[in-house]
């Protein structure tokens, strides 16, 4: 685990449809040594917030099955949770993001690991409201 996961110990709400590509991603958080609370649609991440499930970010796909997308679940988690930290992703060239970060697929995992470690510190930072981790290589 790292020394950054140990002191902070993020939860990460993960929302992915690609049943493959979420167990990856489950993976590779907590390997990093995040807490992870995974689901399939917008809908049911909508059911776990509503429950009280308290996340330090959402990660979520934009294009979700159900009723809910990604940017609807953030704009609904924003307003629950405003200190949440949000990230989207998507393997499509992002058309309305709703001014919220987006991740690029495909990734790998040191880009995924990276990209919540800076969601998570630039809540509410609007520089990092819509990078990518890959455009600010130096």
């Amino acid at each position: 685990m790292s020394d950054y996961a140990q002191e902070k110990m993020l939860h990460v709400l993960l929302v992915e449809d690609h049943k493959f590509l979420r167990a990856v991603m489950e993976q590779a958080l907590t390997a990093a040594g995040f807490r992870v609370t995974a689901a399939e649609t917008g809908d049911q991440a909508a059911s776990i917030l509503e429950a009280g499930t308290r996340a330090d970010v959402l990660l979520s796909d934009i294009q979700l099955p159900g009723t809910l997308g990604g940017v609807d679940l953030a704009n609904l988690a924003q307003q629950r949770y405003p200190s949440m930290a949000i990230l989207l992703q998507t393997g499509f060239v992002p058309g309305d993001s709703g001014g919220y970060r987006v991740l690029r697929k495909p990734f790998g995992p040191d880009i995924l690991v990276a990209a919540i470690r800076e969601a998570a510190e630039c809540r509410g930072n609007d520089p990092c409201a819509t990078s990518d981790p890959r455009d600010q290589r130096r």
